[in-house]
């Protein structure tokens, strides 16, 4: 249990720096991202993964987010080999999260995740099928109409 809370605390820590000292951040994002996804393959108590998929967002929002293409497609590339890796409860999670990325990315990034996603979907079908789903809700609803660049690429 200790273990549990030292990670919430960690992570709590780390989603307070990335907010504001996300330009000092930036040049380690990787290393962060690396150090994050190796989390995903431990058998996490639901708390600590609540933490964990809370600190990946927020890096993603801060971090990510504002940065270049080059970094997108570094990003899905440790993502989509963490994720194969994982069951399929851990994949949908996390999916949740990348899908929240794909609503928060300019339309153009967006599309360039979506062609990334769709490149090789070994191992994470499940995963890239529920980010498509979380990209496009609302609330409790599905907006049928989400970005030009996703509804060409569907």
């Amino acid at each position: 249990m200790q273990d549990t809370q030292r990670l919430n605390r960690a992570h709590s820590l780390l989603q307070k720096l990335a907010h504001d000292l996300r330009l000092t951040l930036a040049p380690s994002y990787s290393e962060l991202l690396s150090c994050l996804l190796r989390f995903l393959h431990r058998s996490l108590p639901a708390p600590a993964l609540t933490a964990l998929l809370a600190t990946l967002s927020t890096i993603f929002k801060f971090l990510l987010v504002p940065s270049d293409k080059n970094l997108l497609e570094k990003t899905w590339s440790a993502m989509r080999t963490a994720l194969a890796g994982c069951n399929l409860e851990v994949q949908r999670a996390v999916a949740e999260v990348w899908g929240s990325l794909l609503r928060r990315l300019k339309p153009a990034a967006s599309e360039t995740a979506v062609r990334l996603m769709m490149e090789d979907l070994t191992n994470v079908e499940d995963a890239c099928a529920w980010a498509f789903v979380f990209a496009c809700k609302v609330g409790h609803f599905l907006c049928v109409i989400y970005t030009p660049g996703l509804n060409d690429i569907l």
